[in-house]
């Protein structure tokens, strides 16, 4: 697992994936680079760069990460739910009613299966999304 945190703009990367989210550091922290196995820390005060072959003082940071990712998520589920409970009926069918070209298309070919297929398909849309 990569990590890169860049503590000034709150962003936390694991695995090339940067998420925004407030987290604590010390004050002289600038920034942190893991690569799985060993990383770097590095200073905004003159501090030399410290070589760290343990990330596990600064797991919390990726905890946080998956934890915003997990609300971000969340997040555009609800909104998305709340989205879809929005529309109105009339909506509803209209985003799976079938083509009017399968329609026009078996009129012109003279395609009568086709057409009761498409008035079918039609009558089971307006079953499933009743006027209210």
């Amino acid at each position: 697992m990569n990590v890169a945190v860049v503590k000034e703009d709150n962003v936390v990367a694991v695995d090339g994936e940067g998420l925004n989210f407030d987290f604590d550091l010390p004050t002289n922290i600038w920034a942190i680079q893991w690569d799985g196995t060993e990383g770097e820390v590095e200073f905004n005060d003159g501090t030399p760069n410290e070589t760290i072959t343990s990330f596990l003082d600064y797991q919390y940071l990726v905890d946080g990460h998956t934890a915003e990712k997990q609300r971000i998520a969340d997040a555009e589920t609800q909104a998305e739910a709340d989205r879809v409970a929005s529309l109105t009926y009339a909506d509803k069918r209209e985003a799976e009613y079938p083509s009017g070209a399968d329609y026009l298309d078996g009129i012109v070919k003279g395609d009568q299966a086709q057409i009761d297929k498409y008035i079918a398909d039609c009558q089971a849309v307006k079953d499933k999304y009743p006027k209210e």
